[in-house]
Protein backbone atom coordinates (compact mmCIF):
# COMPACT_ATOMS: atom_id res chain seq x y z
CA UNK A 1 0.00 0.00 0.00
CA UNK A 2 1.29 3.71 -0.43
CA UNK A 3 1.54 5.98 1.91
CA UNK A 4 -1.80 8.35 0.43
CA UNK A 5 -4.11 4.64 1.27
CA UNK A 6 -2.58 4.69 4.68
CA UNK A 7 -3.09 7.85 5.39
CA UNK A 8 -7.05 8.01 4.17
CA UNK A 9 -7.47 4.63 5.73
CA UNK A 10 -6.05 6.45 9.23
CA UNK A 11 -8.19 9.17 8.58
CA UNK A 12 -11.19 7.03 8.38
CA UNK A 13 -10.67 5.18 11.14
CA UNK A 14 -10.42 8.10 13.22
CA UNK A 15 -13.33 9.96 12.01
CA UNK A 16 -15.66 6.76 12.72
CA UNK A 17 -14.20 6.44 16.46
CA UNK A 18 -14.90 10.19 17.12
CA UNK A 19 -18.52 10.11 15.28
CA UNK A 20 -18.76 6.53 17.55
CA UNK A 21 -17.85 8.51 20.74
CA UNK A 22 -20.23 11.23 19.93
CA UNK A 23 -23.48 9.12 19.52
CA UNK A 24 -22.66 7.40 22.83
CA UNK A 25 -22.00 10.44 25.12
CA UNK A 26 -24.92 12.26 23.60
CA UNK A 27 -27.22 9.52 24.10
CA UNK A 28 -29.41 10.33 27.24
CA UNK A 29 -30.42 8.10 30.13
CA UNK A 30 -33.22 6.82 28.83
CA UNK A 31 -32.11 5.72 26.00
CA UNK A 32 -29.26 4.06 27.52
CA UNK A 33 -31.70 2.16 29.51
CA UNK A 34 -33.54 0.98 26.37
CA UNK A 35 -30.75 -0.40 24.93
CA UNK A 36 -29.48 -2.20 28.46
CA UNK A 37 -33.02 -3.38 29.53
CA UNK A 38 -34.78 -4.29 26.31
CA UNK A 39 -32.25 -4.72 23.57
CA UNK A 40 -29.43 -6.84 25.24
CA UNK A 41 -31.53 -8.03 28.30
CA UNK A 42 -34.38 -11.02 28.05
CA UNK A 43 -37.30 -11.03 30.21
CA UNK A 44 -37.58 -13.31 32.97
CA UNK A 45 -39.83 -15.76 32.29
CA UNK A 46 -41.14 -18.00 35.66
CA UNK A 47 -41.50 -21.50 35.00
CA UNK A 48 -41.95 -23.97 37.52
CA UNK A 49 -41.97 -28.22 36.80
CA UNK A 50 -44.79 -29.17 39.74
CA UNK A 51 -47.03 -31.49 41.25
CA UNK A 52 -50.61 -31.50 42.30
CA UNK A 53 -51.80 -33.45 44.23
CA UNK A 54 -56.06 -34.12 44.60
CA UNK A 55 -56.53 -35.69 48.20
CA UNK A 56 -60.19 -36.74 48.46
CA UNK A 57 -60.32 -37.93 52.08
CA UNK A 58 -62.69 -40.70 51.73
CA UNK A 59 -65.40 -38.66 49.26
CA UNK A 60 -63.62 -40.18 46.43
CA UNK A 61 -66.78 -42.36 45.47
CA UNK A 62 -68.62 -39.09 45.15
CA UNK A 63 -66.03 -37.93 42.31
CA UNK A 64 -67.20 -37.21 38.95
CA UNK A 65 -64.14 -38.15 37.07
CA UNK A 66 -61.48 -39.89 39.58
CA UNK A 67 -63.96 -41.89 41.68
CA UNK A 68 -62.87 -44.78 43.40
CA UNK A 69 -59.02 -43.10 44.32
CA UNK A 70 -58.00 -41.83 47.18
CA UNK A 71 -55.21 -39.67 46.11
CA UNK A 72 -54.11 -38.83 42.43
CA UNK A 73 -51.10 -36.95 41.28
CA UNK A 74 -50.36 -34.59 38.55
CA UNK A 75 -47.11 -33.52 37.06
CA UNK A 76 -47.55 -30.17 35.60
CA UNK A 77 -45.46 -27.05 34.03
CA UNK A 78 -46.52 -23.83 34.60
CA UNK A 79 -45.03 -20.99 32.99
CA UNK A 80 -45.56 -17.25 33.81
CA UNK A 81 -48.10 -17.52 36.10
CA UNK A 82 -46.31 -20.08 38.81
CA UNK A 83 -49.27 -19.84 41.28
CA UNK A 84 -51.09 -22.53 43.15
CA UNK A 85 -54.03 -21.57 41.67
CA UNK A 86 -52.65 -21.59 37.63
CA UNK A 87 -50.92 -24.71 38.51
CA UNK A 88 -54.69 -26.25 39.90
CA UNK A 89 -56.05 -25.25 36.85
CA UNK A 90 -53.20 -26.84 34.17
CA UNK A 91 -53.44 -30.23 36.33
CA UNK A 92 -57.48 -29.83 35.83
CA UNK A 93 -57.47 -30.14 31.75
CA UNK A 94 -58.83 -33.45 30.94
CA UNK A 95 -58.73 -34.70 34.33
CA UNK A 96 -61.06 -33.56 36.19
CA UNK A 97 -63.27 -29.90 36.91
CA UNK A 98 -62.57 -27.11 38.94
CA UNK A 99 -65.09 -24.71 40.27
CA UNK A 100 -64.16 -21.53 41.94
CA UNK A 101 -65.03 -17.71 43.11
CA UNK A 102 -63.01 -14.65 43.48
CA UNK A 103 -62.55 -12.74 46.73
CA UNK A 104 -61.16 -8.99 46.62
CA UNK A 105 -59.97 -9.95 50.39
CA UNK A 106 -58.35 -13.34 50.09
CA UNK A 107 -58.10 -14.09 46.16
CA UNK A 108 -59.40 -17.58 44.70
CA UNK A 109 -61.45 -19.53 46.89
CA UNK A 110 -61.98 -23.36 45.74
CA UNK A 111 -65.18 -24.49 45.56
CA UNK A 112 -65.28 -27.66 44.18
CA UNK A 113 -62.90 -30.38 42.32
CA UNK A 114 -63.93 -33.56 40.54
CA UNK A 115 -67.82 -32.62 41.60
CA UNK A 116 -66.84 -32.65 45.43
CA UNK A 117 -68.26 -29.45 46.73
CA UNK A 118 -66.97 -27.77 50.00
CA UNK A 119 -70.03 -27.97 51.86
CA UNK A 120 -69.56 -28.01 55.64
CA UNK A 121 -66.30 -29.46 54.58
CA UNK A 122 -63.38 -27.78 52.42
CA UNK A 123 -60.95 -28.03 50.62
CA UNK A 124 -57.14 -27.29 52.34
CA UNK A 125 -54.32 -26.20 50.31
CA UNK A 126 -50.84 -27.96 51.44
CA UNK A 127 -47.67 -26.38 50.03
CA UNK A 128 -44.78 -28.73 50.28
CA UNK A 129 -47.35 -31.42 53.25
CA UNK A 130 -47.44 -27.75 55.25
CA UNK A 131 -51.12 -26.36 55.47
CA UNK A 132 -50.36 -22.88 53.23
CA UNK A 133 -50.88 -19.43 54.74
CA UNK A 134 -51.73 -18.41 51.44
CA UNK A 135 -54.52 -18.38 49.19
CA UNK A 136 -54.07 -19.95 46.05
CA UNK A 137 -53.57 -17.28 43.97
CA UNK A 138 -50.82 -15.69 46.09
CA UNK A 139 -48.85 -18.84 46.88
CA UNK A 140 -46.06 -18.96 44.07
CA UNK A 141 -44.44 -22.10 43.54
CA UNK A 142 -41.10 -22.59 43.01
CA UNK A 143 -38.93 -26.17 40.62
CA UNK A 144 -39.96 -29.01 41.95
CA UNK A 145 -42.56 -27.45 44.64
CA UNK A 146 -46.31 -29.98 46.48
CA UNK A 147 -49.44 -28.61 46.47
CA UNK A 148 -52.10 -30.54 47.79
CA UNK A 149 -55.95 -30.01 47.60
CA UNK A 150 -56.92 -31.81 50.39
CA UNK A 151 -60.82 -32.46 51.78
CA UNK A 152 -60.80 -31.08 55.03
CA UNK A 153 -63.92 -32.29 56.80
CA UNK A 154 -62.87 -31.17 60.40
CA UNK A 155 -65.83 -29.04 60.98
CA UNK A 156 -68.67 -31.22 59.78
Amino acid sequence: MNENTMQIIAALVIVNLIAWGGFVALQDEETKEYIETVIYQQPDIDIANVTVVIDYNGEEINATANTNMTIVSYNVTVIDDTSAFNATLEASKGNFQVTFSWHPTFGVFINEIDGIPGTCAYWELLHNGESSSLGASSLKLEENDTITWKYNTDWC
